[in-house]
């Protein structure tokens, strides 16, 4: 299973090989303690908040701390096709319409139904069927206008979407293959804080692959990269295609400014939690919103739930027994007891991460490993 240890490799791997002799050295002794200007102002707040800032320069100063104005732009992009509809997703799915591809309407939300119907269209040039919705899908549509099949039939989606891959055969062999190599320490999770085994491994089949995958990204850049992000002129270029009006920009900055904000909480968290663990800051891998570890905490959480599961003085979120036994304490927090109706069990998954699909995922993935358990699991 990996780890922080194969994170950092293939970070230095890639570095090595993308960047060569130049890059070494940049990152090495013989580079100028610099820091990204963008970061300059978030690294005067922290010291002011009492962490060391001569850590904190050392930190900043190294190669890879280089900001990305992605994981802030990625957020407002959901945020604002949530509420508006994006012009991008409109024109796309109006193209669509014309050659039969898709049944309308052309809103500017990316569902189930436009997902589905870029897929078709993909699939039927011979593209990856990604189903998403790109400036170049938009000129691939204007460049090879190909007509649907005439008996082109649209799907009837359940009323409870889920997360089709994490249900896959493959994907719950993992979860399955987990829940037996981890049967002692799930038990002891069980005991401690009521959580049965099956929603324990549910949950981490979601969230990252049972360990499987912990993030490509660096939290503490993609952190630091959102707090930066509260600056609209950082994010030039983003919503080019947009064009926001006036109104519309305002509400951008207004949310910018507000994710930038609790990205600086966990920011702040997640420099306390590695200092308390003794960890690099730069060998914990994320999500794009840093949450880390096998059951993808946001860093605030880590620093109250995360506990030490197997005796050895740490909290350590990438160990498999801390972090089942920090779920379990979470969960428990969050309003976990037994007996649960599964209302009561789908509001405290909900509480974890507010998404119906996220909920239906993981109460689905639960029931298939109820049914059919890990070989040689046992419950008293």
């Amino acid at each position: 299973m990996p780890g922080r240890s194969f994170f950092r490799l293939t970070r230095a791997l890639a570095l090595f090989l993308g960047l060569g002799t130049v890059a070494l050295v940049m990152s090495g002794a013989l580079a100028a303690s610099t820091v990204d200007p963008a970061f300059e102002p978030i690294l005067t707040r922290l010291a002011a908040d009492g962490l060391p800032e001569a850590k904190l320069r050392r930190l900043f100063s190294r190669a890879e701390m280089v900001f990305s104005p992605k994981a802030m732009a990625d957020k407002l992009t959901a945020l604002y096709m949530r509420k508006f509809g994006l012009r991008l997703v409109a024109d796309i799915q109006t193209r669509l319409m014309a050659l039969g591809w898709h049944p309308g309407p052309a809103d500017g939300q990316l569902d189930r139904m436009t997902r589905w119907s870029i897929k078709a269209y993909q699939a039927s040039e011979g593209l990856p069927p990604l189903g998403t919705a790109t400036e170049a899908l938009l000129a691939e549509l204007d460049k090879s206008p190909h007509h649907a099949p005439a008996d082109l039939v649209f799907p009837v989606f359940p009323t409870a979407e889920v997360h089709d891959v994490v249900l896959s055969a493959e994907r719950m062999a993992e979860a399955r293959e987990f829940y037996e190599r981890n049967r002692a320490a799930l038990a002891r999770t069980r005991q401690t804080y009521g959580v049965p085994e099956e929603y324990l491994v549910a949950l981490l089949a979601v969230e990252t692959r049972v360990g499987r995958y912990l993030g490509d990204e660096v939290a503490v850049v993609n952190l630091a990269s959102l707090v930066a992000g509260e600056d609209p002129a950082r994010l030039a270029g983003s919503f080019t295609y947009e064009k926001p009006a006036p109104d519309r920009q305002a509400w951008l900055n207004k949310k910018a400014l507000e994710k930038g904000e609790w990205a600086y909480g966990e920011l702040r968290a997640l420099l306390r939690y590695a200092e308390a663990q003794g960890i690099d800051a730069l060998s914990i891998p994320g999500s794009i919103y840093g949450a880390i570890g096998i059951c993808q905490f946001m860093p605030s959480n880590a620093l109250k739930y995360a506990v030490d599961g197997n005796g050895d003085g740490k909290a350590d979120l990438f160990d498999v027994e801390d972090a089942l036994a920090s779920l379990g304490n979470i969960l428990r927090a969050m309003g976990w007891k037994q007996p649960m109706s599964e209302e009561a069990i789908r509001k405290v998954f909900y509480g974890y991460n507010h998404s119906q699909v996220y909920v239906n995922t993981i109460m689905d993935a639960a029931r298939r490993l109820r049914d059919a358990p890990a070989s040689g699991t046992t419950k008293p």
